[in-house]
């Protein structure tokens, strides 16, 4: 079993790993780079999903379509300072971050004002 979770923090191929940064997978000029890896979610060799481009576009155009509609954002506390999300994450074989506080707000006045 490959060790996902190591892959994609490892310092010398994503170098400050914990932190958000998608400028980390675009070239000079703003296109992405040809030689990142980007499919350990899909598995490896000859047993590599063959939906996998299926998916990564479904996901693209879910979150494009997302992100058009709502700004997510920091949760805020009663006096409006933000909560800072604590990173945390479970663990055993399937890792994933734990539950935490966001917010979602539509971009869209008119619909915010009904």
């Amino acid at each position: 079993m490959v060790n996902q979770w190591a892959l994609y923090r490892d310092e010398e191929t994503f170098p400050d790993a914990l932190r958000f940064d998608p400028g980390r997978h675009l070239t000079i000029d703003g296109q992405l780079k040809d030689n990142i890896i980007n499919h350990f979610a899909f598995g490896h060799g000859r047993r590599i999903c063959p939906g996998r481009w299926f998916a990564e576009n479904a996901v693209w155009t879910a979150m494009a379509t997302i992100l058009s509609v709502v700004r997510i954002d920091y949760a805020r506390d009663p006096d409006g300072h933000e909560i800072k999300i604590k990173e945390e994450y479970t663990a055993g074989l399937s890792i994933r971050p734990k539950p935490f506080q966001c917010s979602f707000e539509s971009v869209n006045a008119e619909r915010r004002a009904a």
